[in-house]
């Protein structure tokens, strides 16, 4: 079509305005959506926060895997003394060091769910951060397909603007020849007066559009960002079945609920430690005298070694109230892991079914646009030619103006939709979550 070639003439005025708008002084770069999106995966402040919720989870499950293991310890005091208690002792001061060894034996499955439940955080954590990036990849693909919406309108007003300016000046040479009445000048004017406003609200639209995508990539709100690419249309060939399956199978915020379940059903079977008895080993060595690490004061030279068993047999309920308090966690996990399948079905059918409708839209606002060039070309032969009125001229260029708006916004979002489905289906930046999915299964047909 016409309208898919870039006018030379029009490109170029837009080009002059855009740059009277902008200011000498800020950087200009080009980019294709790839790079920012990567520029977005490299800088965004989101992804640092998700990723620094995934290194607290890491050290988390450290801590847990660590608290099975021995514990060594040092006391060591010094005192000044006196009193009738120390009168056959001749020295002024008193010194004692205990250095003990412990180890868990066993802690009522305590230990063991603490690890499993850190090991699902961590998993969590993980899936957390690629559900982010996807996030933030499908709001850059939004950002970067508006500045392209946005610059499209742009050409067009500004092709628009050159129309209704040769127009006018048909017109005024109709006037100076006396076969057109003042009133079309008049008319002529003040379209082209309305057709300058609404371009430089479109400059002001595409102006935002960029620094919303310098934002969310990284980029100073000032830089002067090109994008390279064109909004196209591509077919997509996947049905809303295969969307939906696809989404069941990959959606990384779907299995990290999945493994915050686990996560709450570990934290509670740990919580119930505190109803059963605890089995600790330990080596004890105290040594004191007159001097640091000096062994003269034979009270205070001992060791010990052995087990202690602890099982506290009443403790008022409180042991009870806290794995109460924990099933109701695991509760509201599995609440959430049913609303979330619930609502990964409702996303991706709604981007879908955007999508198609945008698709649809496409071929009909091709073919209006097609008509409206056409009634454009004829209405200008026809008040040239004396048979036709300004008022429909002017008719017929605003409804060329408006057909390719529409054309232009049904690309818009048709691309914008297909970044919105591959969010919902899970399409994956960085992460496979596949590993993930069969660990789960194994997981859950182990518990079977």
């Amino acid at each position: 079509m016409n309208f898919k070639r870039r006018k030379a003439g029009a490109v170029a005025l837009a080009l002059a305005v855009l740059t009277a708008c902008g200011t000498s002084s800020a950087e200009r770069v080009s980019v294709t959506l790839d790079e920012g999106i990567q520029m977005a995966l490299d800088n965004n402040y989101t992804i640092e926060e998700s990723g620094a919720d995934l290194d607290s989870a890491y050290w988390s499950l450290r801590e847990a895997r660590r608290n099975g293991g021995p514990k060594v310890s040092w006391t060591s005091s010094a005192y000044r003394v006196g009193g009738k208690s120390y009168e056959t002792w001749s020295h002024d001061g008193l010194y004692s060091n205990q250095f003990s060894l412990s180890m868990p034996i066993y802690s009522g499955g305590k230990i063991e769910n603490n690890i499993e439940a850190a090991e699902m955080g961590l998993s969590g954590a993980e899936l957390d951060l690629e559900r982010t990036k996807q996030e933030i990849r499908c709001t850059v693909s939004g950002d970067y397909y508006n500045i392209l919406r946005c610059r499209s309108e742009v050409e067009v007003y500004q092709e628009s603007v050159n129309n209704l300016q040769a127009h006018l000046d048909n017109v005024s040479a109709k006037l100076r020849a006396g076969v057109v009445a003042q009133k079309d000048v008049l008319s002529s004017e003040v379209s082209l007066a309305e057709g300058k406003q609404k371009l430089v609200t479109m400059v002001n639209d595409y102006r935002v559009a960029v620094s919303t995508f310098n934002n969310d990539v990284g980029l100073p709100t000032e830089t002067e960002t090109e994008a390279k690419e064109q909004l196209v249309y591509e077919e997509y060939t996947m049905t809303l079945p295969e969307c939906d399956e696809y989404a069941q199978l990959h959606r990384p915020d779907l299995f990290q609920k999945m493994y915050n379940l686990k996560q709450k059903k570990a934290e509670m079977e740990a919580t119930k430690s505190g109803m059963r008895p605890k089995l600790d080993a330990g080596v004890n060595r105290n040594i004191g005298g007159s001097s640091p690490f000096k062994t003269d004061s034979v009270s205070a030279d001992s060791w010990t070694a052995g087990v202690q068993l602890t099982w506290d047999i009443f403790d008022s309920g409180i042991a009870s109230a806290q794995v109460n308090k924990k099933k109701a966690a695991v509760h509201r996990a599995e609440a959430e892991l049913k609303d979330k399948l619930n609502t990964v079905k409702l996303e991706v059918r709604t981007a879908y079914l955007n999508m198609r409708a945008a698709e649809e839209n496409i071929g009909t606002m091709r073919e209006a646009l097609a008509k409206a060039q056409e009634d454009y070309r004829i209405e200008v032969v026809r008040y040239n030619a004396g048979v036709g009125t300004n008022l429909e001229v002017m008719d017929a260029q605003d409804k060329l103006v408006s057909a390719k708006g529409d054309y232009i916004n049904a690309l818009y979002k048709y691309n914008y939709s297909k970044a919105d489905l591959d969010k919902a289906m899970g399409v994956p930046v960085d992460l496979d979550v596949e590993p993930y999915r069969q660990a789960m299964e194994k997981s859950e047909n182990k518990g079977e």
